[in-house]
């Protein structure tokens, strides 16, 4: 193989010793054993230039064993008919690469010609014995092919190191063959059945095949103001509703749904590609998640789309390579599409975060007017201490000093974001009591079991409780409230339960990790929460999300 490899450049060359080959077959060599042995040489010389299958790859025994006995057992027995269909299959390959190899044209065009003069005038009078030609004419026509033949070595060798198999057009070569084969036909019918010369009949074959190929030109592309059979073809050969155009329509149609989430986008996606018929499921397997849909059984293979995704898809039976590229391209397809919902979701998450931060930098200065009139009523209601002071007004200025210190406290935060690393911190103990003097409500309870009081941020309890308690009496059909307090050598838990509705799935799923609103706000608190508790060390989850019993809890365990 390495010594014929750098043959292979030399293709127009090769052609010309194919035909050479070809002629003698047809014109000289006459003796059968002879005649069989040079069509293995042809055979050979036909695999060193055809256009279909690839050069670079050592040929196999077993894949070129079972062509060339059938060609030796044809060539043996019927030597005219051998040449002949040898022949037009020439024809058909050479006329495939015609729009395609534009360098070389001419010569292909000189090799398609000088197929056909050999089939009809030197092939076809061996095959019929009805047609015969007058010896000066065959011995003319012979000499010229001859001639046209030895043109073709000194054919330039064309730069072919950027074109593939994938530009041999088989619809051209067959059109190509089936005129040739037409053109044949005709001048065969016309001289047996009519009794005409067979020279007048094939070049009456050939004016009346001409005519109708002009025709079908003309009709194909008849001018400016009129649409031809092109168009009507292309209307054919386009045909919009197959699995590929319509998955595109239901991915497009997906992602102007503005209410739906990336995942949610990838189920609906999913239940609609496996209602292929190919198909029996497809799965999605994410780094912490898995999307599936249908029923996993039959042939399945997997894909790496990432580093932590992998599609599993499931056939129903082989699908062989092109179906499985397929199916492979349609997934890739809605990856991208996912990619661009949680690109989406990203987007509206940043743009809610920058309403959120021009929102509060127009409210600081009302917390500030807020806060002047806070001190201003504490002056008012401040009492000397050496008098006797009613419980009224006692929780009125406590409650107004925790007020005015909340308000300093987030006041500060507004100016200046970033986080402290330095803060107060009281008894467990201490901070629950002052916390239930302060939201005392008849619906809401305070069980504690306080075994050891630790010291805690008071600041990030009083945020996170207060935001609790807030969402749960925002809730309409809530009754009881219970909050509950556990401080031992273990832990820290703080867990308010409601007996009002649990919350959706999709609403749990996005639960601390974007902003989820409930129609009530810039539903921002539960995340800004659970930022929060993290950055103190503290973890804030949904304990519980059943009807009736809706918890959440803030903890630490103090042994990690």
């Amino acid at each position: 193989m390495k010594l014929v490899k750098p043959l292979l450049q030399f293709e127009q060359q090769i052609l010309a010793t194919l035909l050479l080959l070809l002629h003698s077959l047809i014109w000289i060599i006459k003796n059968p054993e002879l005649h069989t042995s040079f069509t293995i040489v042809l055979y050979g010389l036909f695999l060193l230039w055809q256009p279909l299958w690839n050069k670079d790859t050592e040929l196999k025994i077993a894949t070129t064993l079972l062509p060339a006995l059938l060609v030796l057992f044809f060539s043996y027995l019927y030597p005219p008919e051998f040449l002949f269909f040898f022949s037009l299959l020439l024809a058909g390959l050479i006329g495939s690469r015609l729009f395609s190899y534009t360098t070389t044209r001419a010569f292909d065009l000189l090799a398609l010609s000088i197929l056909t003069i050999e089939m009809s005038v030197g092939v076809i009078p061996r095959t019929f014995e009805q047609i015969s030609l007058p010896a000066p004419f065959a011995t003319y026509i012979q000499i010229i092919v001859l001639i046209l033949i030895l043109v073709f070595f000194f054919a330039p060798v064309p730069d072919r190191s950027h074109q593939t198999r994938s530009q041999i057009d088989l619809m051209h070569g067959m059109l190509t063959t089936t005129l040739v084969f037409l053109v044949l036909l005709g001048g065969i019918v016309i001289s047996i059945l009519y009794g005409v010369d067979y020279i007048d009949g094939l070049l009456l074959t050939v004016f009346i095949v001409s005519t109708l190929a002009l025709g079908i030109s003309w009709f194909w592309n008849p001018g400016i103001g009129y649409s031809g059979i092109g168009v009507l073809w292309n209307r054919y050969a386009m045909t919009i509703g197959g699995p590929f155009e319509t998955w595109i329509n239901t991915l497009t149609t997906l992602i102007e749904e503005p209410y739906i989430s990336s995942n949610e986008f990838l189920q609906a996606a999913c239940d609609d590609l496996v209602e292929n018929e190919w198909l029996n499921s497809i799965q999605w397997q994410f780094a912490t998640f898995s999307i599936q849909s249908g029923r996993k059984e039959g042939i399945s293979f997997q894909h790496s789309l990432s580093d932590n995704l992998t599609v599993t898809v499931f056939f129903k039976s082989n699908p062989g390579q092109a179906l499985r590229q397929h199916t492979i391209l349609l997934t890739r397809m809605a990856y991208q599409f996912y990619l661009s919902k949680k690109n989406q979701e990203k987007m509206r998450a940043d743009e809610h975060f920058e309403t959120i931060h021009h929102t509060g930098a127009r409210l600081t200065h009302d917390i500030k007017n807020i806060l002047q009139s806070i001190k201003t009523s504490i002056n008012i209601v401040q009492i000397k201490p050496d008098e006797n002071q009613p419980l009224p007004s006692k929780l009125l200025q406590q409650n107004l000093n925790q007020i005015s210190n909340r308000l300093e406290s987030t006041l500060e935060k507004l100016k200046a974001p970033e986080l402290s690393t330095s803060y107060q911190f009281v008894d467990i103990e201490k901070w629950l009591e002052n916390f239930k003097s302060i939201n005392s409500q008849s619906s809401v309870e305070y069980h504690s079991d306080i075994k050891v009081s630790h010291a805690i941020p008071p600041e990030l309890f009083e945020s996170v409780i207060n935001n609790l308690l807030s969402n749960a009496l925002s809730k309409t059909d809530t009754k009881n409230i219970i909050v509950d307090v556990i401080s031992n050598l273990e832990m820290i838990v703080v867990t308010v339960c409601d007996d009002g509705k649990s919350m959706d799935v999709d609403v749990e799923n996005k639960l601390f990790n974007q902003p989820v609103s409930s129609g009530q706000g810039m539903g921002i608190g539960l995340y800004q929460s659970a930022f929060m508790a993290r950055a103190f060390n503290y973890e804030l989850e949904l304990a519980n999300n059943q009807e009736g019993k809706v918890c959440f809890s803030l903890f630490q365990h103090l042994g990690d």
